[in-house]
């Protein structure tokens, strides 16, 4: 029988997510390289958050699609399609899943552990189970037929064809005949039988037999007891069973007496019941060559492109863009990213404004890598949103090559062959010896990897060693990984490197360097949450940041001199 432990292992019948096996094996070969390189973009990224926005059911599969960082434009173009088409067809999705889970249920809970029929009741069970999943393929094929012109993308025209090869496969034909044969045979032979019991000298039943079997229902006449006992009413049987179900049970087994019955029935029926239970082990023989388990694979595909479709409309429905991005090819090293906002942001501002009537605002930002700038050099006020737009951009470019729509009003963008990323921890910074020395070897695991193919994110990097020390080291950094030509984005505090751009430039790197500013209001020191080019102004910002954090001078001021009165 079916081992359903091992289903997802198998090559599924109908692949949403690959256009071929080749496909498919060369990502798994692919996740299995990528997973000897630094994993810590997965945690600083939060894509395990980001996985279960998608999938918070299948979030795994998600997360283990993201780690592949498919870089093939085929695979990446294959899934947008699907998706596209699960975006236009109304039910799409949600009628096939349903089937699925239907067949695959009712595999699991009648089929798979059907045994030779011993009563009508069981008898029955397997009828109407084999009938569930020829209606369900029937249901299918139906609603493909009605849609099939709307369908675009390869995948799903794959799907349409599996059940309809499915439908005329002659054993599913085999098995439609022998169901149909059996509901036939037993409901024009069998609607009453009449049984005749024998009773002993003091009334005991002694023995019993079936005397004749009707294609007729028997119409039970109230006898002149019945009219007196009954006032005239017709003789209740659904009450009489129901009651003798709850009197009459055999405590070692724990079956009813209509169970019992219906058992000792089928038995003395043997004749008859035999060939039922020939035409079943039939009908299973046929079901077991179907391989139909194949496809329940897609139950989980069918989920990721449901749960990014509900992610898009959830988005555009407040107001925000998703896109489907215009993939460049890898030589490119590029990128064009219009209206781009953080989706774990996103998620966040959502539950914040649920519960507060102060509104948190998404901002969204552009940016261009290309000839003229491909590593960018971002500074700003703390909490001025420079981890949330380095977010951004990965998610982006993780969503992009997963094969969804990215959070963004437009996108063009070349995949990443990785992605590195350094992001210490906010207990982590300030001067420590350890720490310093934990951050160079992750900068030299990274430098003997990277390539020029490679996205690098770096969030306040060396910024434990002394305030000299860390110009240095991190101008080395950019100058090192410019040479290599990656395409990156530095968050940093120390704004003496946006003065350097210039030096960077003039040893003419394969990336160019370039600044950027989270900025504020000059005035207030609010923060804007906005990403512009431009070089850091000398503007303190630590009574915005003491402000902030309830600390201001005049109200201090105000109590130092009412402690002077006194």
């Amino acid at each position: 029988m079916r081992s359903y432990d091992a289903i997802e292992y198998r090559q599924p019948a109908v692949d949403l997510l690959y256009p071929s096996p080749e496909k498919r094996s060369e990502m798994k070969k692919r996740a299995a390289q990528l997973e000897r390189l630094p994993q810590d973009y997965i945690a600083n990224l939060e894509l395990e958050r980001l996985a279960q926005m998608i999938s918070p059911h299948n979030s795994y599969h998600v997360l283990n699609m993201i780690k592949q960082l498919t870089t093939d434009p085929q695979i990446i173009n294959y899934r947008l399609d699907i998706l596209e088409d699960i975006m236009n067809i109304p039910r799409l999705a949600s009628t096939v899943k349903k089937m699925i889970e239907i067949i695959s249920e009712n595999d699991r809970r009648s089929i798979y552990k059907l045994s030779e029929p011993d009563s009508f009741s069981s008898l029955d069970n397997a009828i109407c189970a084999f009938e569930a999943y020829v209606q369900c393929v029937e249901l299918m094929c139906g609603f493909f037929e009605e849609n099939k012109s709307l369908v675009k993308s390869d995948g799903v025209k794959k799907m349409f064809d599996f059940f309809e090869e499915s439908r005329k496969d002659a054993h599913f034909e085999r098995l439609r005949e022998n169901v149909e044969e059996l509901r036939d045979a037993i409901e024009s032979r069998i609607k009453s039988v009449t049984v005749a019991i024998n009773f002993d000298e003091h009334l005991r039943p002694s023995s019993a037999g079936v005397i004749d079997i009707s294609p007729e229902s028997y119409s039970i006449k109230p006898s002149l007891f019945d009219k007196i006992f009954y006032s005239g009413s017709k003789l209740n049987d659904k009450n009489i069973v129901i009651g003798l179900r709850k009197r009459y049970t055999d405590t070692d087994s724990g079956e009813t007496i209509e169970s019992i019955a219906d058992k000792k029935l089928f038995e003395e029926l043997d004749f008859l019941t035999e060939g039922y239970v020939k035409m079943v082990e039939a009908a299973l023989r046929e079901y077991q060559k179907i391989d139909f388990e194949d496809a329940y694979a897609l139950e989980y595909q069918l989920e990721f492109y449901m749960g990014a479709a509900d992610l898009i409309g959830l988005c555009k429905s407040a107001g925000m863009g998703m896109c489907r991005p215009k993939l460049l090819d890898a030589s490119e090293r590029r990128a064009d990213v219009r209206g781009l906002y953080d989706l774990i942001y996103f998620s966040e501002c959502r539950l914040y404004n649920i519960r507060n009537a102060d509104k948190k605002q998404v901002v969204a930002n552009d940016i261009s890598f290309d000839d003229s700038a491909r590593f960018f050099l971002l500074t700003g006020a703390n909490n001025g949103g420079k981890t949330t737009f380095l977010r951004a951009f990965g998610i982006c470019q993780v969503l992009a090559q997963l094969g969804i729509f990215v959070p963004a009003e437009s996108c063009e963008i070349s995949p990443a062959d990785f992605i590195y990323t350094q992001f210490p921890k906010e207990e982590q910074t300030g001067i420590n010896a350890s720490r310093f020395t934990t951050e160079i070897k992750q900068f030299k695991e990274i430098s003997d990897t990277i390539t020029p193919y490679s996205l690098l994110l770096l969030n306040e990097s060396i910024q434990s060693t002394t305030p000299s020390e860390c110009v240095d080291i991190a101008s080395e950094l950019v100058r090192i990984f410019t040479r290599i030509g990656v395409r990156g984005i530095f968050a940093t505090h120390i704004i003496e490197l946006a003065r350097k751009v210039e030096e960077f430039n003039e040893a003419s790197p394969r990336s160019k360097v370039c600044s950027i500013v989270a900025q504020i209001d000059e005035g207030s020191g609010q923060r804007l949450y906005r990403i512009v080019k431009g070089q850091p102004k000398n503007i303190s910002m630590a009574s915005g940041i003491f402000k902030q954090f309830g600390i201001d001078i005049e109200k201090i001021e105000n109590r130092l001199k009412g402690i002077d009165k006194n």
